[in-house]
């Protein structure tokens, strides 16, 4: 059985998320069996060094500041952490018994072109967060369970060969705060010949959307990094043109239905420009 103590670490973000924590760490610390655990605080508002102090004295703090988002978080974490195998795990993700260990084998005996392994995510709604795909649809990405579309890690939960995260270059910061940067990682992974796989044995359970929530704020930014995530990955002359051609039905559409996020989301998109390199540049 793999020695989780010298080969993983366990990186968890979090803003705001002490009870999250109280709820979800505990069963993390069991399943990790003595592993690296690593919280990153974003420039939380409240004692969450307290809390990490007083009830789960052997896990590991990161604090930092400003507060700048899920992607600089990990990306910090990862570049902090000590294994050869690094898990980005959500502050709302309990995995069950034996899923770590589980992974960690996966990875450890997978070929070398296998940059992670994903569990099964099992949302409350019954659905599988692992399944979820990406792929080109009426001028934007759209991501849905969808054979034809391109795999990605979840950013729920996935285990990362830290050396291919490295070369990857971690998560994008176009799309801070949150939402696109595991969809726009593992495109990109796969653009560099890596793949991932599935561990249907390795069950996680997420909570879906209890950090953010599902406010407009949220939806906002979702929208935002959609739009950008197209212009960086669709971008061939015709998807390019379907793009320009369908962004006007989309926002008549979003307005007609009450729900202007998709409007603010794409105004604010505007503000993102690439440099020569390809890489956003946030003006």
């Amino acid at each position: 059985m793999s020695d989780l103590r010298t080969l993983l670490s366990v990186v968890i973000p979090s803003r705001n998320g002490s009870s999250l924590l109280r709820e979800y760490l505990p069963a993390v610390l069991e399943d990790a069996r003595g592993a690296e655990i690593i919280v990153v605080d974003d420039c939380s508002e409240e004692d969450l060094a307290g809390l990490v102090a007083m009830e789960f004295p052997g896990v590991r703090l990161i604090g930092r500041e400003p507060p700048r988002g899920f992607c600089f978080a990990v990306n910090e974490g990862v570049e902090a952490s000590n294994s050869p195998f690094v898990m980005v795990l959500n502050n709302d993700v309990a995995p069950e018994p034996g899923c770590f260990a589980e992974l960690v084998s996966r990875l450890e005996s997978a070929p070398a072109e296998v940059f992670c392994v994903v569990p099964r995510i099992i949302r409350p709604d019954g659905s599988d967060e692992s399944r979820v795909t990406v792929r080109f649809r009426r001028g934007l990405a759209v991501s849905s369970i969808d054979h034809r579309g391109v795999p990605y890690p979840s950013g729920a939960c996935s285990l990362y060969r830290r050396e291919k995260w490295g070369t990857l270059g971690g998560y994008s910061r176009a799309y801070a705060p949150i939402y696109w940067e595991d969809a726009d990682l593992g495109m990109r992974a796969r653009r560099a010949g890596m793949r991932m796989e599935r561990v249907e044995s390795a069950v996680v359970r997420h909570h879906h959307a209890a950090t953010m929530g599902m406010t407009s704020e949220a939806l906002t930014l979702r929208e935002r990094n959609r739009i950008i995530f197209t212009r960086i990955h669709f971008a061939r002359p015709m998807q390019r043109l379907l793009h320009r051609l369908w962004i006007p039905l989309h926002i008549l559409s979003s307005l007609v239905r009450g729900r202007p996020e998709f409007l603010r989301g794409f105004l604010e998109a505007r503000a993102v420009r690439f440099d020569l390199h390809g890489s956003c540049v946030i003006l």
